[in-house]
């Protein structure tokens, strides 16, 4: 039997899809650590926190910005200006909340 073989599009959408179960898996566990554990009593912060905090930034922003890139790049220049300025607001604001 010959191998399956998956095309371009086919391997973008599983990276795309796995960007985002990464980002809603990391933005759930956070939501918990942040909003639930302090109301038991329990206090975590620090370096690991806010590495899971950007990784998942940067997660959801790939997931994001591939299926809005493909709503965008059919439509006009501003449509495609102000995909840009969102992408960059977003990775600026990401990097930024490290700080």
């Amino acid at each position: 039997m010959a191998k399956k073989q998956r095309t371009e599009g086919q391997a973008r959408a599983d990276f795309i899809s796995l960007c985002c179960i990464i980002a809603l898996f990391l933005a759930a566990l956070l939501i918990f650590i942040n909003n639930v554990l302090p109301l038991i009593g329990v206090n975590i912060s620090g370096g690991l926190i806010n590495a899971l905090n950007l990784i998942k930034d940067i997660a959801l922003l790939l997931g994001i910005a591939f299926g809005a890139w493909r709503f965008v790049r059919n439509r006009g220049k501003l449509w495609r200006i102000l995909y840009i300025v969102a992408i960059v607001l977003y990775v600026a604001s990401a990097i930024c909340g490290l700080f």
